[in-house]
């Protein structure tokens, strides 16, 4: 389907929020901004011989589609709205075979998400395994496992909180 599909279907997820799980959903986003800041403080000196040794090898010869995900999308517009305009002129240079990423400027970088704000096969992959850092990508994807969830169980939170208010609001301060 591509990522033009995943792109406009995050769009749709975010606002059909509420005013209520718009703020989960910042608060969710957050939660990974800071593992993600954590995760690059921590592998400074691998990203580093990362880019001395490949020069981006990562980033050429993919599928976006393979890399960056609707929650992905769903994550960096919440955080970052600003970037859609950018995000939809570069959704429109995808092709259906693997090229350079599709968010690289000019091709060749830098690229188009923060430093502070990429997807998550992005913040986590480095060029070898390194478990200095395993506790901290553990945190990224953790973060990334909680925003897929409070989507997924968002329908069954709306019927509780339509149907059942009280219990509702109990829920919401035990989170």
């Amino acid at each position: 389907m591509g990522l033009d599909y995943s792109f406009r279907s995050a769009k749709k997820k975010i606002d059909r929020l509420d005013a209520d799980e718009r703020a989960r959903l910042l608060e969710i986003c957050e939660e990974i901004r800071h593992a993600e800041q954590a995760l690059s403080e921590k592998a400074v000196p691998i990203l580093q011989a990362c880019v001395d040794r490949c020069q981006g090898l990562c980033c050429r010869n993919i599928r976006p589609a393979d890399i960056v995900t609707e929650w992905d999308l769903v994550y960096i517009l919440a955080m970052a709205p600003q970037l859609e305009p950018a995000i939809a002129a570069c959704l429109s240079r995808e092709d259906f075979f693997p090229t350079d990423c599709i968010f690289l400027a000019n091709g060749v970088g830098p690229c188009l998400f923060p430093d502070d704000l990429r997807p998550e096969r992005c913040i986590i992959s480095f060029c070898r395994v390194e478990p200095t850092i395993e506790k901290e990508i553990g945190r990224v994807m953790g973060g990334f496992s909680r925003l897929i969830r409070f989507f997924k169980l968002l329908p069954l939170h709306r019927c509780v909180r339509r149907f059942f208010p009280a219990l509702a609001n109990r829920l919401h301060t035990i989170r």
